[in-house]
C-alpha cells in the first residue's frame, strides 16, 4: 500500500505498535487536509462579529505535537482584561476533522529573551483550555517571535496534558523495550493505582479501564484515517500514471 511517505508497506493492525503515528498524523493534517483546514478558517472568520476588530493572532493554523490543529484570533481594541473577550480559540481535535470552539479558562504571558538578536525575542502565551482526566489543567503554549519583522514571525504550538504526557513517556520507553507490553502493563497499573487512591478519597470520577479503552479507540481511529489517506493517495497516483502512459 502506498503510504503518506511514498513508501510501500502495510499499516500495522495494532495501533499501539506504530511509534511514528503522531509524525504521520501531523503529515496527514498538513498535506492531505490543509486546504480544507484553511477553508474552515476563512469560513469561521466570515461569521465573526464585524463590530469587533478581530484579527489573526497566529498567521495560520498551528499543529501541535499530537496532530491537533489550533487557530487563534485576537481583538486588540478591547479594554477588557478577560482573555475570553480578547481572544478566540478554535481547535480541531485528533479525533475530528472540524474545528470546535474552545473556552479559555485563563491566560499567562511570559516574555523571554533567548538571544541578543532582537528578532528572536518573543513571548510564550499559556492558554488554559480545560482539564484532563487527572484534573490537571491543559495548557496550550504558543511561542511567538518578535513581530517587528513579519517575515521572521513564527509560532510554535505545544499542548501540555498530564495524562497524555505520561502516556507518551511510556510509548517512548516501549520503542526500546523488547517486551513492549510490559511497559503497557506498567502504565495500566499506574492508572489503576491512581483510581484506587481517588476512591479512598471518596472520588469515583476516574475510570482507568475507560481511559485505556479510549486510548486504544483514538489510536485506532487515527490509523484508520491514515489508511484511508494512503488508499486515496495510491488511487490518485495510479490514475496519474495511467494518464501519463496514455499520453
Amino acid at each position: 500500500m502506498e503510504t503518506l511517505h511514498g513508501h510501500t508497506g502495510e499499516l500495522p493492525q495494532d495501533p499501539l505498535s506504530d511509534f511514528s503515528i503522531w509524525r504521520r498524523f501531523i503529515e496527514y493534517r498538513k498535506k492531505v487536509q490543509w486546504g480544507n483546514i484553511l477553508e474552515q478558517v476563512e469560513e469561521l472568520e466570515s461569521n465573526f462579529d464585524r463590530n469587533k476588530a478581530w484579527k489573526r493572532f497566529v498567521k495560520e493554523p498551528v499543529v501541535d505535537q499530537f496532530g491537533q490543529v489550533w487557530m487563534i484570533w485576537e481583538n486588540p481594541t478591547t479594554s477588557s482584561s478577560n482573555p475570553k473577550d480578547r481572544y478566540q480559540i478554535y481547535k480541531m481535535p485528533y479525533d475530528k476533522d472540524k474545528f470546535d470552539y474552545v473556552f479559555i479558562d485563563d491566560l499567562s504571558i511570559v516574555d523571554f529573551v533567548p538571544t541578543s538578536i532582537s528578532i528572536l525575542r518573543g513571548s510564550i502565551y499559556k492558554f488554559s483550555v480545560g482539564f484532563d482526566n487527572f484534573g490537571e489543567a491543559e495548557i496550550l503554549h504558543i511561542i511567538t517571535s518578535d513581530k517587528t519583522d513579519i517575515k521572521k514571525t513564527s509560532e510554535y504550538c505545544h499542548l501540555f496534558n498530564y495524562e497524555r504526557e505520561k502516556w507518551e513517556i511510556h510509548r517512548r520507553r516501549m520503542e526500546h523495550d523488547n517486551d513492549s507490553y510490559s511497559s503497557m502493563k506498567e502504565l495500566r497499573e499506574i492508572y489503576e493505582r491512581y483510581e484506587k487512591w481517588l476512591k479512598k478519597q471518596g472520588n469515583d470520577s476516574f475510570n482507568a479501564e475507560k481511559i485505556f479503552r479510549e486510548i486504544y479507540d483514538n489510536y485506532g481511529g487515527i490509523q484508520q484515517k491514515l489508511a484511508e489517506a494512503s488508499i486515496i493517495n495510491s488511487l490518485t497516483q495510479l490514475s496519474n500514471d495511467s494518464l501519463t502512459t496514455a499520453a
